[in-house]
């Protein structure tokens, strides 16, 4: 009769074991999963070349500063609203206008190529979130709002945010 009841009470020990553990797994990977996409990554001394007030979001990877600098953010490309909007691109100007719009930015412009062929200047754009300084290229990435677009030649690896 002993035996039985050390096997019985085994088994359930080693369930209760096996649920704590799901348990704290889940708990894990909730976790893991929520800082990824809440939370924008911080840098503390990006390097800022030029700073400027958000005044329009064209769409997912195209601001306005000043009311008249088109800033086209480097690396990255985000689904496109017209001439038919793809999917994605609602969210990814809605995201850019959360971030940007009516906000000081700094631009690290890239020295390889600072312009476009339809002269905007190509930069990474940082938002201040209150001394660190969140790279939103990169964050469009993260998201999964935006592919890597490289055209070389570029200072910067879109690759490298992307990971």
């Amino acid at each position: 009769m002993v035996p039985k009841i050390r096997k019985k009470m085994a088994l359930r020990l080693a369930l209760v074991g096996f649920v704590c553990f799901l348990i704290l797994l889940v708990g894990v990977v909730a976790t893991h999963s929520n800082n990824s996409k809440s939370s924008i990554s911080q840098t503390s001394l990006p390097h800022i070349e030029r700073r400027g007030l958000v005044t329009r979001v064209i769409d997912g990877d195209t601001i306005v500063i000043d009311n008249k600098n088109h800033i086209r953010l480097v690396g990255v490309n985000t689904p496109e609203l017209h001439p038919t909007p793809e999917p994605g691109a609602f969210e990814a100007k809605q995201f850019m206008e959360d971030q940007c719009l009516g906000k000081k930015v700094g631009l690290d412009v890239d020295d390889a190529k600072p312009k476009d062929k339809y002269d905007r200047t190509l930069a990474v754009v940082y938002i201040d979130n209150g001394g660190s300084w969140a790279n939103i290229n990169a964050e469009l990435l993260h998201r999964g709002l935006a592919v890597v677009l490289y055209i070389p030649p570029s200072e910067f690896n879109p690759y490298s945010w992307a990971g």
